[in-house]
This record gives structure tokens, C-alpha cells and sequence, in this order.
């Protein structure tokens, strides 16, 4: 079986996010399905409300055409925070902010990401059994405090109550994002 470069640089990037995120926590992170909270008691049994907070800890790299590269491939360090509310089925606040990093040092900037909407507000936002969820919907996305684009389409996970996702969409982003997921670490989940 021959793999593409770029399915094992995709593999080796959320591994690699992983890593950095799992060094920025103690080891109640290992606990399964985030089963406790970080402070060691059970958490109750979620459905239609909760929240979660979490950190981003995710690593961008433009992948050329040809000739690829790791070593040379122009990468961005992403790191910043996270929060989501869910009430009765609700989405009650969902707010992302982190620095993006240039591993070149060249512009570094903050991205934000604000009013965030559902596409659907009649279907009722739940955690799964194993306590994931995914939320499509609209959100302005700011660059250094601008709104940079307004009502981009984007996708948030909480995968087995441990990782988080976003997708923003690379049309409404104009590919800003390097048609990537960014990804971090849920910290609490209650």
C-alpha cells in the first residue's frame, strides 16, 4: 500500500498537536472518555447541558504542490483558548481565541471567533454517550480584533470529551487556514 505525503503529513500533524497539547496538562487527561474532572470527582451524566473549556494546540503547514518538503514547508504555530455553553439543548456562548505564529517569525496575529450561530436552532445541541458532539453554523472571524469574515461557515467537535476541532471554511476563510482543522485539548468538561 503506497501513502500520499500528504495523508502522512495530515497524520504526523495531529499527532504532533496531540503531543503539545497532552504536555500542557496532568495526567487526569488520561482518564477515559474524560470520565472525571480535572479536579478528580465524577462528572454527572451530560446530555442537553454543559460546557466545556480547552486550549488550542495546533501546527499548520502549507503543503506544496511538489516536491515536498517537512523541513522546508512554511508552518504557523496555533495556541490560544476555547469555550462552549450548552443549555437545554442550546447554544449559549462559543468563543475561540488564539495566536497564530509564523515559525518564521513574520506577522504573528490574534484570531477570534465570535457569534458564533447554529445553522438549526430547532435541533437540540446534546453530548453523546460518549460524550462528543458537533455543531455546524455561522461565526465572524476577527484577525487582530477586525472582522476579517463575517458569517464563515464553520464545524466545531468535542471528540470522546478529550479533543476538540474547528473547521472553518476554506472558501468564506479564503483558504487562510490551509484547508486545516485547528486543534486543541478539552481541559473541563462539567
Amino acid at each position: 500500500m503506497i501513502f500520499s505525503p500528504k495523508l502522512i503529513l495530515i497524520s504526523l500533524l495531529v499527532i504532533l498537536s496531540l503531543l503539545i497539547g497532552l504536555g500542557n496538562h496532568n495526567e487526569d487527561i488520561f482518564l477515559p472518555n474524560g470520565l472525571a474532572q480535572k479536579d478528580g470527582t465524577e462528572s454527572p451524566a451530560l446530555d442537553d447541558s454543559f460546557s466545556a473549556i480547552g486550549t488550542i494546540n495546533s501546527l499548520v503547514i502549507t503543503v506544496p504542490e511538489t516536491e515536498f518538503n517537512i523541513t522546508n514547508a512554511f508552518k504557523v504555530i496555533l495556541t490560544g483558548e476555547w469555550n462552549l455553553s450548552v443549555r437545554n439543548g442550546t447554544l449559549t456562548n462559543f468563543e475561540v481565541d488564539f495566536l497564530a505564529s509564523p515559525m518564521d517569525g513574520s506577522t504573528p496575529h490574534i484570531h477570534q471567533i465570535t457569534n458564533f450561530r447554529p445553522y438549526n436552532n430547532e435541533d437540540s445541541i446534546r453530548l453523546t454517550e460518549d460524550e462528543s458532539t458537533m455543531i455546524d453554523g455561522i461565526a465572524d472571524i476577527k484577525i487582530n480584533g477586525i472582522v476579517i469574515w463575517e458569517d464563515a461557515d464553520i464545524s466545531i467537535s468535542i471528540s470522546r470529551g478529550n479533543i476538540f476541532s474547528l473547521d472553518p471554511d476554506d472558501e468564506d476563510t479564503e483558504n487562510h487556514f490551509g484547508d486545516q482543522f485547528v486543534y486543541g485539548i478539552v481541559t473541563r468538561l462539567i
